[in-house]
This record gives C-alpha cells, sequence and structure tokens, in this order.
C-alpha cells in the first residue's frame, strides 16, 4: 500500500508501463515495417518473408504479419524462413523504447522550445512514425537498394500535415538568435510572427527542413557525378533526406548530412570486409543519423554549443558549404574504398 501511495512509485510504476507498451509497439511497428518493405522490392529477390526461398509457395499477407517471434514456416516443404524479419523487429522495440527513455531523461529538451504539453503527449508519437518510416527505408534499401515512393511520399505528408495542425513538434524553431546584444538579459530572440502564428511557423519550420535536406543532396549527387564520372548517390537519397528534413527542421538535418559519411565509413568498412559486398547503400547510414541526432539533439545543440553557430548566418554558411566540401570528400573516399579488392581488407 505504500508504494501504490508514493507518489514516486506511481510514477515509476506507469512509466514502467508506458515503457514496456512503447517497445511491444515497436516489436509489431518493425514486423510491419519488415512486411512493408519486402512488398515493395523487386518481387525476384529473395526475403524470405513473401514467399519460401525454397519451393517458392507464397504466404498469405496475415501470416506475414502475425509471425512476430520466429520466421515463417513453409507449411508446404516446412522449410524455416530468413531471421532478418524477427531481427528487424527486435531492433525497432529496442529503437522505440530508447528513444522514450532518452525523451524521458530531456535528450531533446531546449531551452528556447517550451511546448504546452509534455513531450511525449505530443513529439514522441510523431517522432515513433519517423522511426518507423526510417526502419522501413532501410529494410528496403538493403535488400534492394532502392528507396520506394510509397514511403517516402507518406512520410512527407505526415511531417507536413502533423506539424502545421500541432505548432508544436518541432526539435528547434525556425531561427532562434543567440546573437544579440541582450541575450543575457531577456534571453534569445525569437521573431514575434512565431509566436503569434505558431501553426503557419509549424509549416515553415517543415518545409524549411524538406527544402534543406532535397537540396543539399541533391547538389552532393551532381557534385559526385561530376567527380566519379558515375551516378554515386541515387534519387531514393535525396527523397529520403526531403523526409527526414520535413521531420526534423533544417538545423537537425544539417546534423544529419555532417552525421552520416562518419557512419558510412565505420559501418560501411566494416560490412565491407565481412561480407565482401562491393556497393554500399547509403540510406541505412543517413536513417541511423537521423536516428542520433533525435537521441542526442540536447547534447548537439546546447553541449556542442550549435546554438550559437545557427544563430549567425555567415557562420551557417561556412558551416554547410564546409559541411558540403566534407561530405564529397568523404564520398568520393568511400566509393573509391569500393573499388579496393576484398582479399586486401581482410
Amino acid at each position: 500500500m505504500e508504494s501504490i501511495s508514493n507518489p514516486f512509485f506511481y510514477k515509476l510504476r506507469l512509466s514502467m508501463s508506458f515503457l514496456i507498451f512503447i517497445v511491444f509497439v515497436g516489436f509489431i511497428a518493425g514486423r510491419i515495417a519488415a512486411v512493408w518493405a519486402a512488398s515493395l522490392i523487386d518481387p525476384s529477390i529473395p526475403s524470405g518473408i513473401r514467399r519460401c526461398n525454397k519451393c517458392s509457395q507464397d504466404f498469405s499477407a496475415l501470416r506475414q504479419l502475425l509471425t512476430f517471434v520466429v520466421p515463417v514456416k513453409c507449411q508446404n516443404c516446412q522449410q524455416i524462413g530468413w531471421w532478418w524479419p524477427v531481427a528487424t523487429s527486435v531492433l525497432s522495440s529496442l529503437a522505440f523504447g530508447s528513444l522514450y527513455l532518452l525523451m524521458q531523461d530531456g535528450c531533446q529538451t531546449v531551452t528556447e522550445v517550451r511546448p504546452s504539453v509534455s513531450l511525449w503527449q505530443n513529439r514522441l508519437p510523431f517522432q515513433l512514425v519517423f522511426v518507423f518510416l526510417l526502419t522501413t527505408v532501410t529494410v528496403a534499401d538493403l535488400l534492394d537498394y532502392m528507396i520506394p515512393d510509397e514511403i517516402i511520399i507518406p512520410g512527407v505528408l505526415i511531417a507536413l500535415t502533423f506539424a502545421t495542425i500541432s505548432g508544436e513538434l518541432q526539435m528547434i524553431h525556425v531561427w532562434v538568435n543567440w546573437d544579440d546584444d541582450f541575450v543575457k538579459l531577456y534571453g534569445p530572440y525569437l521573431p514575434e510572427w512565431m509566436k503569434n502564428h505558431q501553426h503557419l511557423h509549424g509549416f515553415v519550420w517543415s518545409i524549411c527542413g524538406l527544402l534543406t535536406g532535397a537540396g543539399l543532396m541533391w547538389a552532393a549527387r551532381i557534385c559526385a557525378h561530376v567527380v566519379l564520372g558515375m551516378p554515386a548517390i541515387g534519387l531514393g537519397d535525396v527523397t529520403l533526406m526531403a523526409m527526414i528534413g520535413a521531420f526534423m527542421g533544417w538545423q537537425p538535418t544539417l546534423c544529419v548530412l555532417a552525421i552520416a559519411p562518419l557512419a558510412g565509413i565505420v559501418l560501411g568498412l566494416g560490412g565491407r570486409i565481412v561480407t565482401g559486398r562491393s556497393f554500399v547503400a547509403f540510406g541505412p547510414y543517413l536513417c541511423i543519423a537521423a536516428y542520433v541526432v533525435l537521441c542526442a539533439w540536447r547534447a548537439l545543440w546546447e553541449g556542442l554549443q550549435l546554438k550559437v553557430i545557427f544563430s549567425h548566418w555567415p557562420t551557417v554558411v561556412g558551416m554547410v558549404a564546409g559541411s558540403f566540401v566534407a561530405f564529397c570528400v568523404l564520398l568520393v573516399g568511400l566509393r573509391l574504398f569500393r573499388a579496393m579488392p576484398t582479399e586486401r581488407l581482410r
């Protein structure tokens, strides 16, 4: 009775119950992501989820969705499918639960953004949908080296719609000025129109993120094509960055573009050595970078003092130019690394 009446234990039990629910939802979302991605790729690619890889017996959609804990087993030849859909569900549940715990710990709480309700009541569901879409994109890109528009277009529409309707889903406002003479007295400067028209502001920060992500990735696509003499960045990567920008805004999107090449080098090197695959799908690294920024936004914005950088337009332009050059250089290095014989790396 004491634990029930104690507010601390009551909140702890409530938080744990909600965490279990979030993890369960993440597990189901991972399975749906696997089935959805498998349904969008080339039918000739064996995935072990739509049909049996041994006898080509088709599995019903309901059976694909309901077989959560173990791979789908073929009733015709008793062949057990691959384990990757189960791994996708486990990783998705971990991603959902980790984001919830970190958000409870204030991983996205910054001085400038003070929504009227708790983050888990508005921003958490919005971002969990985002994580689900990133998971689906990652699976599709790993299976077939493609990012289907059937994932991107609904994602962009969801981001723009709910950002506008809510007006409180932004991780950071579209413009915050810490480079002001009266910051120490009154805090950062925020344009008045953002305060008086929060729904318009919701649309503006989302569309600015969309244009930033798609525009910079398109520029990198053109530059890589010129430098390498061949297409190096797919159009799907451009549309993926448009969706990421629509969900996150332009400042976090720049952080995603800075982190993604580093993730690509580290994880791509390991994958190249282990599997010997010569082609590197860049979409999953963009998705990983987006998730990292979601979980570490306060550390990036306040810990690394990005708020000061993003308050000064010349610095922003210089940072974008520098990041773009570094992105292209790292991308060229990654493609050159792809050409190296696998035997020299083992």
